[in-house]
């Protein structure tokens, strides 16, 4: 199945973006959904090989259309149905904390590069909805020489957004000194396309760059991410219309109807 920091990084990955359960006596179903081609991308690396990855196109009322990813695991992947407080005791006491940090923010980081009054920002955000598992993860980072805020509430249970509902309240821990961000950053071997890019612009900055120095290199990233989520979310709604004539009435993100095109 893996190495063990192979372990640790799906257990913290699995702390956000993942669905685990046991399928069988003998298989673990993992399923997710997404918008970005990356994501996608990053789920065939971690599952081809140990078994079939399923990718197809659905329809979530208040979110669109968007992509289903499912693969089916032996038991051998039972430990994804660890609480996300186990696995990341088991990563802290197995020296893996780097590698849990780094699944982590894969699925549920953000890693934000803006204007700042005295030059620029760089900031490294951990969102979840278990408040005690970011309360226990803070203490774990506070141990590798780095000091957190928070955790802060950033969207209350009810709140809507173009992505859906909170169902529960969402929590960030931001670390948001500057070049304690870079720091961390530096040593996560995160694995998500996206990530990865922003992780070699936030690693190429000195001190005393200016915004405008490093705002190009930004915005290019940005757009690069914006068009290709745009896309893949065109190709779902496309080829689910095809499958779902129906699906021509249902209404999108924006209200509009979608409109129904053959594959």
């Amino acid at each position: 199945m893996g190495s063990e920091s192979d372990r640790a990084y799906m257990l913290g990955f699995a702390s956000g973006d993942l669905t685990a359960w046991q399928v069988s006596g003998t298989s673990v179903m993992v399923t997710s959904t997404t918008t970005h081609p990356a994501f996608v991308e990053l789920f065939h690396q971690m599952f081809d090989g140990h078994g079939p990855v399923y990718q197809y196109p659905m329809y979530e009322e208040g979110k669109g259309y968007r992509w289903k990813v499912a693969t089916r695991l032996d038991n051998s992947f039972r430990f994804l149905l660890t609480s996300r407080m186990q696995g990341l005791e088991w990563a802290t006491d197995g020296g893996l904390v780097t590698h849990w940090l780094a699944g982590f923010t894969d699925s549920d980081g953000s890693i934000q590069i803006s204007r700042a009054y005295n030059g620029l920002r760089m900031k490294l955000n951990l969102y979840n909805t278990n408040l005690e598992l970011l309360v226990r993860l803070k203490k774990q980072i506070e141990r590798l020489g780095f000091f957190p805020s928070g955790p802060y509430v950033t969207m209350l249970k009810g709140s809507s957004t173009p992505y859906g509902t909170y169902t529960k309240d969402l929590w960030n821990l931001p670390l948001q000194r500057t070049w304690e961000a870079q720091k961390l950053l530096r040593s996560l071997p995160v694995r998500h396309r996206e990530r990865q890019e922003l992780k070699r612009i936030v690693v190429s900055i000195s001190k005393g760059a200016r915004w405008e120095d490093i705002a190009p290199v930004v915005r290019q990233a940005r757009r690069k991410v914006e068009e290709e989520v745009e896309d893949f979310a065109k190709v779902a709604e496309n080829e689910y219309t095809s499958r779902h004539p129906e699906a021509s009435l249902l209404p999108r993100k924006d209200g509009q109807r979608a409109t129904s095109k053959k594959r």
